[in-house]
């Protein structure tokens, strides 16, 4: 079958193993320096004189630090990192929290991120509940509660001016954040008392 690229590649397809000869475990040590790396680059925690404010927890889960609390929540997740998951996630629950602060404080201000799972408020609010649940706390429930507001705003067909129905701020970005969330917690996610759930999917997928 012909090659579906958009561009002419001179080069010829990978065909070898990026871990040739060896075992998934040999992952270990670069997937532990990469995260060691990346949460030392990290802003300092907020309420610090050096910490700017809670803007520097911005961004979402696409270019902020709340995305790094998922990278956690993740790495946590897999059996082989076990020994590591407790402090993974009492991590990401640390970050999270300050991402979920800004949220409270400046975010509700941004009507064009408030709904969205990659770039702004519902995706905050989704990891908080899954790292949250995963420490066994009960302040999941909570952010669960926070994420279902949202959906009241991804009613409107277009209820943004860049995209009511795309991925990053629309509403196939808050589905895809209802859907990850059933998965991790093994639960339905009730996104609407009247059916708004419905109206929802039947507007995105038309």
């Amino acid at each position: 079958m012909g090659s579906k690229r958009c561009f002419a590649n001179r080069f010829d397809d990978y065909t070898g193993s990026l871990l040739a000869g060896k075992c998934k475990e040999a992952a270990l040590p670069l997937v532990t320096a990469t995260v060691d790396h990346i949460l030392k680059e990290l802003p300092a925690p907020a309420g610090t004189e050096a910490a700017g404010g809670l803007r520097c927890y911005q961004g979402g889960l696409y270019g902020g630090v709340a995305g790094v609390a998922y990278m956690l929540y993740q790495v946590a997740q897999c059996p082989l990192f076990a020994q590591a998951r407790d402090a993974h996630l009492r991590v990401a629950k640390q970050l999270i929290d300050a991402c979920v602060r800004y949220e409270e404080d400046w975010g509700e201000n941004d009507p064009d991120t408030r709904a969205a799972f990659l770039l702004g408020g519902a995706g905050v609010y989704a990891v908080a509940a899954l790292v949250s649940q995963a420490l066994g706390l009960p302040d999941w429930a909570k952010s669960l509660d926070k994420f279902r507001e949202l959906c009241d705003l991804c009613v409107p067909i277009s209820f943004l001016e860049c995209g009511s129905d795309e991925l990053f701020v629309g509403r196939a970005g808050y589905l895809c954040a209802a859907l990850v969330l059933k998965q991790k917690l093994g639960m339905e996610i009730n996104i609407s008392n009247e059916g708004t759930d419905e109206s929802i999917l039947r507007i995105t997928f038309l």
